[in-house]
């Protein structure tokens, strides 16, 4: 008698096999929202760099494709132990990460969840011996419709490499950052703001750096929405560390005042800068990927005060 012929077990194997690919195709599109950042905590492990945007690519579109595979049942004797064994991979790589000094996040999520290393060993831990329990169960069971459920995960493989690839022009910067209406600017630690709360009244927040090509143009129209009659406070904050807050009042002319935040704490708000933002108490009331109209600001101010 097969396992697998036990309703009961065969339920329960099926569930977990689920949650297990939920998990796992959550976090692949996390990531595929947000490659860059991916291939940057692929590439801070200091092997083979130079193959971070290869790496994250084939990690992406692989988690999918397995994510699905466990949902529809595909391959019950090959698809678990491949997520077991990666699984395995993850568990070494976030060990190695912590020997080295990088376990402040494992980018399972890209950077809309952090978890310490210790909180990711648990979990994969707890998926691996749930796979175990599927990989037991099922391994008799025999699938039908084989051909539907291959065309299934192959659309979704498919799919991930789209959304990769075309994920620069999804408007999802508040989906898939911890910069989002409704976010504490306290989470947010900045250095070399003096004279500002920015936890009590109304303030434009400029999220940039000094390192890109186009940031003389950037501080222009900064300057712009900074200077406009019904805007009160802006300020800025650079990713690059305090000592380029002279540079930027002197060779770049900021009208407004800047401050300096860390870049681990920076990283996570967003995948590509400028980003605007409205903080009205300390509270995120709303944001811009890129640098938005003055009129726009206004406008936003006024809906954030009413």
């Amino acid at each position: 008698m097969h396992l697998s012929s036990n309703r009961v077990l065969f339920v329960t194997a099926r569930v977990l096999a689920s949650i297990v690919g939920v998990i796992f195709l959550v976090a692949a599109l996390m990531k595929a929202l947000d490659p860059v950042s991916f291939k940057e905590q692929i590439a801070a492990y200091g092997i083979f760099p130079a193959l971070a945007p290869v790496a994250a690519w084939a990690f992406i579109i692989a988690e999918v494709a397995l994510a699905v595979g466990l949902i529809v049942n595909l391959f019950p004797r090959v698809v678990p132990f491949l997520v077991m064994a990666l699984l395995l991979l993850f568990i070494g790589v976030t060990l190695y990460g912590m020997s080295i000094g990088l376990g402040e996040n494992c980018g399972c999520f890209g950077n809309l969840v952090h978890r310490g290393p210790e909180q990711v060993i648990v979990e994969d831990a707890l998926m691996l011996i749930a796979l175990v329990f599927v990989t037991v169960v099922l391994w008799s069971h025999r699938v039908q419709a084989l051909r539907t459920r291959l065309a299934i995960v192959v659309g979704a493989a498919v799919l991930a490499a789209a959304v990769t690839g075309f994920s620069a022009r999804l408007p999802v910067d508040d989906f898939v950052t911890q910069l989002h209406p409704g976010a504490h600017f306290t989470a947010w630690p900045v250095d070399g703001l003096y004279g500002k709360d920015l936890n009590k009244g109304t303030h434009v927040v400029f999220l940039f750096s000094i390192d890109s090509d186009h940031v003389g143009a950037d501080v222009e129209k900064m300057n712009a929405i900074a200077q406009e009659e019904k805007i009160t406070s802006a300020v800025g904050l650079i990713i690059d560390g305090t000592e380029h807050l002279t540079t930027l009042m002197f060779e770049y002319a900021a009208s407004f005042p800047v401050a300096a935040i860390e870049p681990r704490f920076a990283r996570p708000l967003y995948r590509a800068l400028p980003r605007v933002f409205i903080l009205k108490d300390g509270k995120v009331a709303a944001t811009w990927s890129g640098l938005p109209a003055p009129s726009d600001v206004v406008q936003a101010i006024q809906s954030a005060t009413r």
